[in-house]
């Protein structure tokens, strides 16, 4: 029988077969069962080798990623003050839609080492740049022995105005600049005039978003992204300009690149009556406990005889301004409790509209006092507004602004106004103790029990450091003469503490 090639061992394989196939040959079965079974044994032999490398006890590495402590390099203490009260249109009227200063606010500053820096920014929408009528920016270097070392550093200014129809007391404390900012106060009703402040301290330009919410949800307007704050500089724009006849305006601000200071300004003006100017300064961020310490009544009476005025006079009645991000229905538990220690306090629910500003009416309160505190299920922000008056004599507001919690230490300025006094409110269930070093060298020790709060009066234009702060929140209160104003107690900033570096 003659030979056959290998290609042959399988002719069914072919493609030019004929219809009959060939018969597979005996050669062809030995061929093929030798492949089987060489395939076989290297099968074994993989599995074999598999269960011994399971079997076999892999050695026990442990390595520390090579890391070191560095303390980053520190910086300066910075914060910026707001600067003059200010209003559209100069002098004579002319230019409706530019802002300018009135007059110049006398502010006051203190570092723990005693070395500041104080400088006007340079430039201004306002025409203020490098004046003192200019946001003030004031710094102190680190101790550059310890860097870690955490200085106090703080500053106020207060500034009554009285020209034509702008009469009132303005005050307010000096930001630390961030990147996210909530603003709760103002109105762009007609009479109403409220101004957004963008103060960039930095060296860099900001780039700024602006959103605007109202009593009908999230409001749509262009220019509000992409605003450019220059390095050293200031812009001033009109909420009305985003969008007249807002009621019930929050101002939500995010920064990046360089980052500012936020603020707003509202003036009033009731037909021809001067109605109040105010600075407002940011509240906390959404939050699930919202604590409001100094809301302030004074000349109750004489505000409720201008309320007969009609609807211009309404945003003379004392509210607590709320919004919750988001949507569905917030069921929220509001408590004004009097800062004399009377049991005359009142609590009760309140259901909002997630999405919506709503202003809540806060009434029956006699002249006083008062700690408000919001309590909610999910975060929200939370501001108040009240109003004063006297007989014959000016009529103002203040918009108070949610108090941040402080701890540990702290340092405050006293602004430079009438009868400064200091809130201290204990919102908490563990009662506290806070030790005031007043910058001449008095020292006060404040109790503050759970649930209370203590009112301490202060030298105007001094400067104090608080120490064994257990959970306070704290506000400084103005009034004299039929004017009012207010300003929350913030927190110091932060040092330059030693982080840990992986390579």
């Amino acid at each position: 029988m003659p030979d056959q090639d290998d290609d042959d061992i399988f002719p069914e394989q072919e493609d030019d077969l004929p219809e009959t196939r060939k018969p597979v040959t005996a050669r062809g079965v030995a061929i093929v069962s030798a492949r089987v079974v060489t395939g076989l044994i290297g099968v074994g032999i993989a599995a074999v080798t598999i269960a011994a490398s399971a079997l076999v006890p892999l050695p026990s590495i442990h390595s520390t990623p090579p890391s070191m402590l560095v303390t980053p390099v520190p910086t300066a203490q910075q914060l910026v003050c707001p600067g003059a009260v200010l209003r559209l249109a100069d002098e004579s009227g002319a230019g409706a839609t530019t802002a300018s200063a009135i007059g110049q606010p006398d502010t006051r500053y203190f570092s723990s080492t005693g070395a500041i820096d104080a400088s006007p920014l340079t430039e201004s929408d306002a025409s203020t740049g490098g004046s003192a009528s200019a946001p003030t920016v004031i710094s102190t270097p680190p101790d550059q022995a310890d860097p870690t070392q955490q200085l106090l550093l703080s500053g106020a200014q207060a500034q009554s105005v009285a020209a034509d129809e702008f009469v009132g007391l303005a005050a307010a404390d000096c930001g630390v600049a961030n990147g996210d900012t909530w603003l709760a106060g103002g109105s762009t009703s007609v009479g109403r005039t409220t101004l957004l402040t963008l103060s960039n301290p930095t060296e860099v330009p900001a780039t700024v978003n602006v959103e605007l919410f109202g009593e009908n949800g999230a409001i749509s307007a262009p220019g509000t992204s992409g605003i450019i704050v220059p390095a050293s500089g200031q812009r001033v724009l009109s909420l009305a300009g985003f969008q007249p006849d807002i009621v019930s305006p929050v101002v939500h601000v995010s920064s990046t690149g360089g980052q500012v200071v936020a603020d707003l300004q509202e003036s009033i003006v009731r037909g021809l009556d001067p109605g109040g100017v105010d600075i407002i300064g940011p509240t906390t961020s959404p939050s699930l406990r919202n604590v409001i310490p100094g809301l302030l009544l004074v000349g109750v009476a004489a505000v409720q005889a201008l309320r007969v005025g009609g609807a211009a006079y309404d945003d003379l009645s004392t509210v607590l301004r709320m919004f919750a991000p988001g949507t569905g229905t917030v069921t929220t538990t509001i408590s004004v409790i009097p800062e004399d220690g009377a049991a005359n306090g009142t609590s009760f629910s309140y259901d909002i509209e997630a999405g919506r500003v709503v202003d809540v009416p806060i009434g029956d309160l006699a002249d006083g006092s008062y700690t408000v505190s919001v309590v909610s299920p999910v975060p929200l922000i939370a501001a108040a507004r009240v109003s004063s008056a006297v007989a014959g004599g000016p009529t103002d507001f203040a918009w108070l602004a949610a108090a941040a919690e402080l701890t540990g230490n702290a340092q405050f300025t006293a602004a430079p106004g009438p009868s400064p006094v200091l809130h201290l409110a204990n919102a908490g269930t563990v009662d506290a103790s806070a030790t005031l070093a007043a910058q001449d060298g008095t020292t006060t020790v404040v109790p503050v029990s759970a649930g209370s709060t203590v009112l301490v009066p202060l030298t105007p234009g001094l400067t104090y450091a608080a120490t064994g702060l257990g959970a306070l929140h704290a506000a400084i209160t103005l009034t004299g003469g039929g004017t009012v104003a207010r300003y929350a107690v913030h927190p110091p900033g932060a040092s330059s503490s030693p982080v840990i570096v992986y390579r």
